[in-house]
Parts: structure tokens; C-alpha cells; sequence
């Protein structure tokens, strides 16, 4: 992130899987928008009363039941639009079912107000988040890029990556978006990810065990 970045981060964790929601807000204009608000919607809220900030964009990187189960609540109360790729509106919109095979009950996420694709662009004020498709992890899991900052969803962790034995997961194709999307940033790009702490792409380039050696590293 660049010191001159007007946009400032807050991660939350939520939920029983830990899933990390994160509130970005424009510092001159007090707009907001929230990526993958996973459950607990009313903290979430909480937080952007505290903040004064105003949600203008629910911004979903896939439709998996732990990324959008605080998406109905905040979308009620803000009225703000909510932003997912084509390939996985559907499943976002089985959240519900798919909570309830973990044991978990999860509210539905309503439609979503815009599909994305490869290369759109999300205005936060005078800020633009690029959409980069990564599929893998599902078949439409996006990753939103700012100003030195990308929000990976369950595409990448610190030190391993996401899942792919799931509905739409495919090890190569996972692989493949990392390498592409992701290891062609910046070294000092931050990866703001779904569950565990942030990283950089260069931290990752240098010690995940997924890319630095034997046949995943083709």
C-alpha cells in the first residue's frame, strides 16, 4: 500500500470458521465498502457506525456459506449493492443448504445486484478496486486489487492455500491463479486473506511449501 493510499483497512473476524471480513474505508469521503462478510453482521455494523463510515459495496470473492452469511443483515440495513462473479452467484445463493450440511445455520444472502467478471473495476470514491478472476477455490472466486493491497479471499493463505476438494475446485486451476494473478504483483503487495493473518506476495513467493519446490511448482 502506498503511503499516499487514501483507504484505510479493518479486519474482523467472524463467525465459527474464523473467517476474516474486511471493512475498507475512504478516509476523505467516509465511504465504505466490505469484502466476504462471513456471519455477524450487526459487528460488523458496529464497526462501521464507530468509523462513520457509510457501506456503499458488499464485495463477495466467492460463494461459500462462511464468506456471505452477514451479507442479507448489512444489505437490509445499508441498502448497499452486492458484488459477486457470475460463476458463483448460484452457489452463493445456497449458502443456507450448505451451512446445513456443516451443522450451521446461515442466513441466505438475497440476489446479487451485479455480476462480476475479469477486469471490471469497484469505485470506492476516487479509489478504484480492480476484479481479477482466479478460479480454483470455486470457479468464480475473484480477488479485489487496491493500491498495493489485495483481498484473496481462500485463493491463498500465509504459508499454504485454499481448499479445492469443494464443488468448483481444481488444484491446477488454483495453482495457475496464484502464479498468474497473484506472483505478478509487487513483492510488497499485501494479501489480505479469507481466514489467518495477512501476507505479501513476496513472503509467499519465497516460503509457501505449494510453490517452492516438487511438481506444484510447475
Amino acid at each position: 500500500m502506498s503511503k499516499e493510499c487514501p483507504l484505510s483497512v479493518v479486519q474482523i473476524e467472524v463467525g465459527p470458521l474464523a473467517e476474516n471480513a474486511y471493512l475498507v474505508g475512504h478516509a476523505a469521503s467516509g465511504c465504505a465498502v466490505v469484502v466476504d462478510p462471513g456471519e455477524e453482521g450487526e459487528k460488523i455494523h458496529r464497526v462501521l457506525d464507530e468509523r462513520g463510515w457509510v457501506l456503499e459495496k458488499i464485495l463477495v470473492t466467492h460463494g461459500h456459506f462462511d464468506h456471505v452469511g452477514g451479507v442479507r443483515f448489512l444489505k437490509e440495513q445499508t441498502g448497499a449493492a452486492v458484488c459477486i462473479h457470475e460463476a458463483d452467484a448460484e452457489m452463493m445463493s445456497s449458502a443456507a443448504l450448505q451451512g446445513a450440511v456443516f451443522g450451521l445455520r446461515v442466513s441466505g444472502p438475497p440476489p446479487p445486484d451485479a455480476l462480476l467478471k475479469e477486469g471490471d473495476t469497484v469505485r470506492l470514491a476516487d479509489q478504484e478496486l480492480r476484479v481479477l478472476h482466479t478460479p480454483g477455490h470455486s470457479r468464480g472466486h475473484v480477488v479485489f486489487l487496491a493500491d498495493g493491497m489485495a483481498f484473496v479471499g481462500d485463493l491463498i493463505f500465509a504459508g499454504s492455500i485454499g481448499r479445492t476438494d469443494l464443488p468448483g475446485g481444481n488444484l491446477e486451476a488454483l495453482l495457475r491463479s496464484v502464479r498468474e494473478k497473484i506472483f505478478t504483483l509487487a513483492p510488497e503487495t499485501i494479501l489480505f486473506s479469507g481466514h489467518g493473518p495477512a501476507t505479501t506476495v513476496g513472503e509467499e513467493m519465497q516460503s509457501n511449501p505449494f510453490f517452492i519446490g516438487g511438481d506444484l511448482k510447475r
